[in-house]
């Protein structure tokens, strides 16, 4: 470049020379401030003729020797991915007489990358051949650096939008333009090819939101206005007619004059957020309801505990030692057991209502429940100043870290009653002591009937039968009489006194019980009392007979007494006719004896006769020994056949009944239990 301009300077006078070279170092000086370079390429020879610049640019040394180069020694230094590009510009320019422009990378020796820009232009001949090809070369890599840096702050920030789903909007509110970004569009259910003004956002409102909204837009553009804009508010697809929720954050910007001259922001979807959040408010309304439902039945429940509750917190002194307890909630039975109401307790210290609690070691054992945190049971007297006393128990359990929960009950009636209880143990003690001598007596009794008491008799027929065999010619009609009567009494005293002593190893003596098969004992007392049946042509009918836990010989005495007295209380002219059937016995049915045992079944035999009966209103006398119903000269017997059989019954752990109506019969029922 300097060989050119010292070839076109030699025609000039040495002052033309000596002003023209100082333009060309002014010129020179300021492209270099400018970071310009200027080149010349002589497209025939292929020399290129730079200025220092541009041999500053390419890292080339200011010499003789770097006048002239090839174009290759420039466009070598060009980067990879732009040199392709800049060639084809070059032919480009030179082919079509057009101005080159290009902006790329070029390394210079000091492997340094920089960003230029390219202008230049070529010239050609008369021929049109192309003859000079000369620009200038700026290096821009300052700004082209800062623009990379800002697009890929602007590309990061797009990056934060689109993964926020945010949308974006720019409003002038002077010129009305408004300007939405494609999410923003979206929100409202619009494309990303529609036009948008203001009155297209208040259309896209909820009804019910858009006057609030638009007053709250007005409100924020106004010369007294922070400028600060956050609102929530629904919208209503435009095209597609969905419902969304949007949160929108915006500034206003104001000139000096206080005019609104920009007003930007941004929005978001809210909706899953406003869905989640309703979810969570109905959970949270339903929880609460929950809590309030859960609190009204432990309360309800509380109130309907027979047992009087009262929660407790620890009260202690700087040292942490309790010194009292504050009552905080009791249950509604506290009237039954303390004579208060919850109200009068709840809120104030245990010491101050109920003192006697340090008396009587309760408050003690509060203390070592509330420290140990192991549960404590007591019963102790208490009496206080106020006038309550009685008899307590009390039990004690920890609950969280200072609090604990007594349950207790006022017990001074049971107490009450168990020292009756106590006093009722030991009379019947007593009367145990006492029937195990009269048991002993009776026993002693019945040895002395079935020995001495029967001797006497033995002999008293004995010469009775003697009177009547050997001195029947010697003694009257009446005597005779007399005798035939000395016999049946005698016949009645040992039948009496056989019968008793039944009774009484009834009382005594307990046989032990096996698997017993009713149907046989009754076949049993039907053949011992086969002749009686027989005499008096009686009908005796007996069903299927279930088989129970008993004693095989009382239980045949049992029915042969019923049967016996079936066949013996009969009308004259009348046929006995006797029926003996059983079944399940149902629950209203049982006697009273048995009705607290519901869940034991119980068969129920019957024995029913059409014998003459009697009236039901003397029907718990026939059950006593020695009580009759009826004339023993009309009816022979020693009015104790009936007390066997419920004795026998009893043993049994069943009972005895009867129905009956006089001249209609009886029906006499045995409930034994199911094996």
């Amino acid at each position: 470049m300097n060989q050119l301009l010292a070839a076109q300077f030699s025609p000039l006078l040495p002052a033309e020379e000596a002003l023209l070279r100082r333009s060309y170092d002014h010129l020179q000086t300021a492209l270099s401030i400018g970071l310009v370079a200027t080149w010349f390429w002589e497209i025939k020879t292929d020399n290129v003729y730079g200025d220092q610049n541009l041999l500053r640019l390419f890292g080339l040394p200011d010499t003789p020797e770097a006048n002239g180069l090839p174009l290759s020694t420039f466009t070598d230094s060009i980067h990879p991915d732009d040199k392709a590009r800049i060639l084809k510009l070059i032919e480009t320019a030179i082919d079509a007489g057009s101005i080159y422009e290009a902006e790329y990378r070029i390394a210079g020796k000091d492997e340094k990358i920089r960003w230029v820009l390219a202008r230049g232009k070529v010239t050609f001949t008369e021929q049109h051949q192309p003859l000079t090809f000369s620009g200038v070369l700026v290096d821009v890599t300052e700004r082209k650096l800062a623009e990379i840096r800002s697009q890929a702050m602007e590309d990061r920030f797009q990056l934060a939008m689109e993964a926020a789903q945010l949308g974006t909007w720019d409003f002038n509110p002077v010129t009305g333009e408004l300007i939405w970004s494609d999410r923003c569009k979206e929100l409202f259910g619009l494309p990303p090819t529609a036009k948008i003004d203001y009155s297209v956002f208040l259309d896209g409102l909820h009804p019910d939101d858009r006057n609030k909204t638009d007053q709250i837009v007005q409100r924020t553009l106004l010369p007294e206005s922070d400028g600060h804009y956050d609102i929530e508010y629904r919208t209503v697809g435009l095209e597609d007619g969905q419902l969304r929720w949007i949160r929108a954050n915006g500034r206003a910007f104001f000139d000096d004059k206080g005019v609104a001259r920009q007003f930007i922001g941004t929005v978001v979807d809210i909706t899953n957020s406003k869905r989640n959040e309703t979810i969570l408010q109905q959970r949270v309304a339903e929880q609460t309801q929950n809590l309030e439902r859960q609190a009204h039945q432990l309360r309800t429940t509380l109130d309907a505990s027979l047992n009087s509750i009262i929660a407790m917190t620890a009260m202690r002194d700087p040292k942490g030692v309790i010194y009292d307890f504050m009552m905080n909630t009791a249950n509604a039975a506290v009237i039954k057991s303390n004579f208060m109401t919850p109200d009068q307790i709840v809120g104030r210290t245990l010491l101050t209502v109920f003192p006697g609690n340090r008396d009587n070691g309760f408050f003690d054992l509060y203390v070592r429940v509330t420290n140990s945190g192991e549960p404590e049971q007591s019963t102790q007297y208490y009496q206080d100043e106020f006038g309550l006393e009685g008899w307590f128990e009390v039990s004690a359990v920890k609950q969280e870290e200072n609090g604990v929960v007594v349950t207790y009950n006022n017990i001074t009636d049971r107490k009450q009653a168990e020292l009756a209880a106590q006093q009722q143990a030991a009379e019947l003690k007593a009367a145990n002591a006492e029937l195990k001598r009269s048991n002993e007596s009776l026993q002693q009794f019945a040895h002395i009937a079935s020995h001495d008491l029967q001797e006497p008799l033995r002999r008293i027929q004995a010469f009775s039968d003697l009177l009547k065999t050997q001195f029947a010619d010697n003694i009257s009609d009446g005597e005779t009489d007399m005798v035939r009567r000395i016999q049946r009494s005698a016949q009645r005293m040992q039948m009496l006194i056989k019968d008793l002593l039944t009774y009484s190893k009834l009382s005594t003596q307990r046989e032990p019980f096996t698997n017993v098969a009713l149907d046989e004992v009754l076949e049993d007392v039907s053949s011992d009392l086969e002749m009686s049946i027989s005499e008096k042509n009686a009908t005796v009918d007996i069903g299927k007979l279930p088989s129970v836990s008993g004693s095989s010989s009382r239980l045949r005495q049992l029915f042969q007494n019923l049967i016996s007295n079936a066949l013996k209380f009969i009308p004259k002219n009348t046929v006995p006719v006797i029926q003996v059937h059983s079944r399940i016995a149902q629950p209203n049915e049982l006697p009273d004896s048995l009705q607290d045992q519901y869940a034991q079944p119980f068969w129920v035999i019957s024995v029913a006769d059409n014998g003459i009966g009697f009236d039901e209103r003397y029907k718990d006398r026939i059950f006593t020994p020695f009580q009759r119903l009826h004339d023993s000269t009309s009816y022979s017997g020693t009015g104790i056949g009936l007390a066997i059989c419920q004795r026998v019954v009893e043993s049994h752990g069943g009972a005895m009944d009867v129905s009956s109506k006089p001249g209609e019969g009886s029906t006499f029922k045995v409930f034994l239990p199911v094996l």
